[in-house]
């Protein structure tokens, strides 16, 4: 093996395989190929494309992360797998890596990304099980692009649950709407109120609730979103616990914005959001 020293200067275009930092410098070679060391978590690894103590090569997890979010089961996952690609994968396996991926790449989604939106955003929130109860998952769609620009999970329709849809669509697309809509609740004017106001006018987002009739444009913008949700918790009969049903979530928006293809724009809301 050799090595030789090593550099102090940071690598932008790397990043660490284990935390995800760029504060990355080269360590030495070891058989002619290039090692890095991350000065955030102090993990040293090669940047061959793999991902860290990756046994499996990456189309596997690719390919069980898409069966997964297409509404198989893990072990429908597992059995496809074996059957179509030769791999013998444990279950437990397969549900690390959905966990693991969808945390991984939710992240980086939500860091290096910035979809351009219409500015017209419908939000709706639809009913779920998880640990044997109802909880609420609110989800707001950009009205041309379909891209699911926020989603939450909480336990209740309250104030403080509200606000923290309009936070994540914040976060995710870094920008202020034009216009939100919503339909009758009493919950929106005040969380909206706290997150949105502005005395300035050119900083103003108007907020429409719709009601009866009217109400049916919002569900139909959002509708597709909840098919897709419902058809993937479908096989898992409802969600297991709080804390690993984010997890998947995050997942499940990363897949509907990047993966599927939306049946009315006939792509995927990422690449309609980019060729706007």
């Amino acid at each position: 093996m050799s090595k030789t020293a090593s550099t102090t200067e940071e690598n932008e275009n790397v990043r660490c395989k284990y935390c995800m930092s760029y504060k990355v410098v080269k360590d030495g070679k070891v058989h002619g190929q290039q090692v890095y060391r991350c000065r955030n978590c102090s993990h040293r690894f090669y940047n061959n494309g793999q991902p860290s103590k990756m046994k499996v090569k990456k189309h596997v997890i690719v390919a069980a992360l898409n069966l997964y979010f297409d509404g198989l089961s893990v072990r429908k996952v597992q059995n496809q797998l074996a059957q179509l690609m030769g791999e013998k994968v444990d279950s437990s396996t397969i549900y690390r890596w959905i966990v693991k991926y969808s945390t991984l790449v939710s992240k980086f989604c939500e860091e290096k990304m910035n979809p351009e939106t219409s500015g017209k955003w419908h939000e709706d929130e639809t009913m779920i099980k998880c640990e044997g109860r109802n909880v609420w998952f609110w989800e707001m769609i950009d009205e041309e692009t379909k891209f699911l620009v926020g989603s939450h999970l909480g336990g209740e329709r309250t104030i403080e649950e509200t606000m923290k849809i309009f936070e994540s669509a914040n976060r995710i697309t870094k920008e202020r709407p034009k216009v939100i809509f919503v339909d009758g609740s009493n919950s929106y004017d005040r969380a909206f109120n706290k997150v949105y106001y502005s005395r300035y006018k050119a900083n103003r987002v108007e907020l429409v609730k719709r009601v009866g009739i009217q109400a049916r444009t919002t569900n139909n913008v959002v509708e597709r979103v909840h098919g897709t949700l419902k058809d993937r918790l479908r096989p898992m009969r409802g969600l297991k616990n709080e804390k690993a049903s984010k997890i998947l979530l995050d997942g499940y928006v990363v897949n509907y914005n990047y993966v599927r293809k939306h049946q009315t724009i006939k792509k995927t809301p990422a690449q309609r959001q980019a060729s706007r």
